[in-house]
């Protein structure tokens, strides 16, 4: 059996646990999704979550029957564009984005010297991170 006292240290996921941007990604996908004509609901906005860029995309243009109206090329491009958009968003991440409760977690393992770690599969993370200080 593992007691609390043996634990040295704590890693968090960073999207999700300690902020979440997911409101940004939607955001910067309904922008996508007037672009190219697409109604934009809840539905739709739900379907995207943990969906890779190109597949939400995909799934954005079959929802307002626009899957055959851009080449490849074009569909990358609307991609790098929305992907652009999202970086804008978060940079405008502040502390005050912590979930809550997080903020005092963190400060309390802090103070009584546990290691963390932060884990994240987002090549974004950097600049979360700087965001929330």
């Amino acid at each position: 059996m593992v007691h609390f006292s043996d634990i040295k240290g704590f890693a968090f996921d960073l999207d999700g646990v300690i902020t979440d941007t997911a409101r940004f990604h939607e955001q910067a996908w309904h922008r996508t999704a007037d672009q190219v004509g697409t109604k934009w609901d809840q539905a739709l906005a739900s379907s995207l979550r943990g969906i890779s860029r190109m597949d939400s995309l995909e799934m954005i243009l079959k929802a307002g029957h626009h899957e055959n109206d851009y080449s490849e090329q074009e569909k990358e491009a609307l991609a790098d564009e929305k992907n652009h958009y999202y970086q804008q968003l978060i940079k405008k991440l502040t502390p005050n984005d912590i979930l809550p409760g997080m903020k005092s977690f963190l400060d309390e393992l802090k103070d009584n010297d546990y290691l963390m770690s932060v884990a994240s599969a987002s090549k974004n993370a950097p600049t979360i991170l700087q965001g929330l200080g």
